[in-house]
């Protein structure tokens, strides 16, 4: 009889502590972030009056006998189900759904949570208001942000600064096209600064700023001067041993053999040749020919008996051994390995001839030679020269006056070109660049105008306009304003800066994909305020496809700058917005993954810590851990009122039927003891 009053007293308290945990649950069903509980019940001991007895042979077995003795708490489990997503609009808000829990500490004192009701403090400390625990995360440097250390404080102070960063690259991206229209050159107008203009079959750039001075010859030469000659000249005078003119070489020419030498690189071709890089054509093996830097060559080699040879897998790198041609149909050297990298589609073979175009990496020019100047000046080199070496896009050659010029004959003076006209044959008028060269006959291609804006050293922006010309099928020349390498550009204060512009022919294969080319921008200011610095032109990112031209350039470096504001995205990445428009990674939250989360200890204010049972932590990023941020809003409870007051009820009834028991056996004793009387 006295069991059942205790089975009664267990059943009592064990439903009264699943009371305990509803209403504990109820209470919270506003608190941002909490994890609702819930009670599972076992039977305790139970008293065994007889054991169990197997089968015999003559009678079957029997079952236990026993009686159990009421009701115990089996646990008291942690639901760690997602609550709903509550929008609040404050941008310092996140809520976390996953399993996850974001990483708070109070000293060396490490909490975890999914209250996420975070705010910036008086030093600019990311924290929980309530209690002031800092928010844990990686800080990013400059900008990058790095995840593979130690999470520490997120620290991000109001009115923090940016300092000013000089540009160092331009990446061009997207599209030239390949089918822009050319058009023949009828004739061109030149138009000077005193409005005077002259209709001419062919036109080159003096290369001088303002007016130009062009010396005529009594050997029926002209030279037009710069600022290198610094001399008077007379009529009459012999120009022997003065300087006329520097200028940027333009390109070589050779009549005949022995003027020319040329290296070739293998540039993105081939990977190797010879076991090289390079490899070079004699002067004695050149005829004749035209030759600029950065422009390609054709070597033409023959496959000669077991000359391919593959590894066999799928990359297909090759290698040829060939006997090589020189351009004068000459034997050149044999038995080379040329070393192929995979192209799409191929077929080599025994006996094959084949030509591959590689770019001219140097040039050396002797006697005899024609060396064409960007200032629109072609001399002719001879036996007092050196070799001339042009191993860049900006070699420059400087011009000194020989007895074969003869004497002055004729000063002619010209204002600087304003602008160029160039009549078509079709009838169309269209604007040519004054510092390039047309001449009749020869086919236009309107340039292509973009502008990237760089830094200088102390974060002043500089607009350069940069102009893609088309030359030739599949080769694109850069240049300045105008056509130029050079050019200045003026601030609001009137102090001006110094642009110039050193690059290759930007060039693509037949599929239109990136061959060669590339650039440097120098910026030079005057006023020795900034450092001079440069800017590399990343052009590999081009394609040249036929419909429209696309092309744009983003560049580095930046302005100096305030924060502005903070935003964070569902990786959990802090973005600074500052005032000269840059935005940049500031920090990252770090989340906490456990394996057992159900088994973290409770200890206030929506806080947890490890336990024995709930696993080491797994800080990484929510992303890693296949959470989600949303930034702005809070995680409610997940606490669900249907079920809380259905349990409530459920308990309630369980509670009155074990007190019914110690009614019921209370009663029972009673009449026991009534049975004396």
């Amino acid at each position: 009889m006295m069991r059942s009053l205790f089975s009664g007293v267990a059943g009592l308290k064990g439903h009264q502590t699943r009371m305990d945990v509803i209403g504990n649950n109820i209470a919270n069903v506003n608190t941002t972030g909490f994890k609702s509980s819930r009670v599972t019940f076992a039977d305790t001991l139970n008293q065994t009056t007889s054991g169990a007895s197997a089968p015999g042979d003559n009678i079957g077995g029997t079952n236990p006998k026993q009686i159990g003795l009421g009701v115990g708490i089996s646990s008291i489990d942690l639901l760690f189900t997602d609550g709903s997503v509550q929008s609040t609009g404050k941008n310092t808000d996140l809520c976390l759904s996953g399993n996850g829990l974001f990483v708070v500490k109070q000293g060396s004192d490490v909490y975890y949570t999914r209250d996420g009701a975070f705010e910036f403090d008086a030093n600019g400390n990311y924290v929980l208001p309530g209690n002031g625990m800092f928010v844990q995360g990686w800080m990013a440097s400059d900008g990058v942000l790095s995840t593979t250390g130690k999470v520490e404080n997120i620290t991000i102070p109001a009115g923090k600064s940016m300092k000013a960063t000089a540009s160092s690259i331009a990446t061009y991206t997207n599209n030239l096209n390949a089918s822009i229209e050319g058009y023949e050159i009828s004739n061109i107008l030149v138009t000077r600064a005193d409005g005077t203009t002259e209709t001419v079959s062919s036109y080159a750039p003096s290369g001088v700023d303002g007016p130009t001075i062009t010396l005529g010859t009594t050997t029926g030469k002209s030279y037009t001067l710069d600022d290198t000659a610094a001399y008077s000249f007379t009529t009459g005078d012999s120009l022997l041993g003065k300087t006329l003119f520097t200028s940027t070489v333009n390109s070589v020419t050779a009549d005949a053999v022995g003027e020319v030498e040329l290296t070739l690189g293998i540039g993105n071709v081939i990977s190797s040749i010879g076991g090289g890089s390079t490899f070079t054509i004699p002067a004695a093996n050149i005829k004749s020919g035209t030759f600029k830097y950065g422009d390609t060559f054709p070597l033409t080699a023959k496959i000669i008996s077991k000359g391919v040879t593959t590894d066999g897998t799928g990359t297909a790198q090759t290698a040829l051994t060939v006997d090589i041609t020189y351009p004068d149909g000459s034997a050149g050297p044999t038995g080379v390995v040329i070393e192929v990298p995979p192209p799409a589609n191929f077929t080599y073979k025994d006996g094959d001839t084949v030509t591959f175009d590689l770019p001219i990496e140097k040039i050396v020019a002797n006697s005899g030679a024609d060396v064409s100047c960007a200032n629109g000046n072609t001399v002719t080199l001879d036996s007092t020269d050196s070799p001339l070496t042009v191993d860049s896009g900006s070699t420059s050659y400087t011009y000194v006056g020989k007895a074969a010029d003869g004497n002055v004959l004729s000063v002619t003076r010209k204002d600087e070109v304003t602008s160029i006209t160039i009549n078509t044959t079709d009838g169309k008028s269209l604007s040519g660049l004054v510092n390039s060269s047309y001449a009749t006959g020869e086919t236009f291609y309107p340039s292509i105008t973009t502008t990237i804006t760089a830094y200088g050293s102390q974060g002043r922006p500089y607009s350069i306009p940069i102009l893609f010309t088309k030359n030739d099928a599949n080769v694109w020349s850069l240049a300045l304003k105008g056509g130029a390498n050079k050019t200045t550009i003026t601030d609001s204060d009137g102090k001006t800066t110094t642009i110039e512009l050193s690059a290759t022919n930007l060039k693509f294969d037949e599929n239109g994909k990136y061959v060669s080319g590339e650039g440097t921008l120098t910026l030079k200011p005057r006023n020795g305020e900034e450092t001079p610095s440069t800017v590399s032109l990343n052009l590999s990112s081009l394609t040249q496809f036929a419909g429209s031209s696309t092309i744009n350039a983003t560049t580095d470096g930046n302005s100096a700058g305030t924060l502005k504001s903070v935003s964070i995205d569902s990786t959990g990445t802090i973005t600074g917005v500052y005032t000269n428009g840059v935005k940049q990674a500031e920090a990252q939250v770090a989340i906490a993954q456990f394996t057992n989360a159900s088994g973290l200890t409770k200890t206030g204010s929506s806080l947890y810590q490890e336990s024995n049972n709930s696993g080491t932590a797994n800080v990484k990023t929510a992303t890693d851990l296949g959470c989600t941020i949303t930034p702005s809003a809070l995680e409610m409870s997940n606490v669900d009122i249907a079920n809380e007051f259905s349990d409530m009820i459920i308990t309630q009834r369980g509670f009155q039927s074990n007190s019914k028991i110690i009614t019921v056996g209370d009663e029972m004793l009673e009449t026991l003891i009534n049975m004396k009387r």
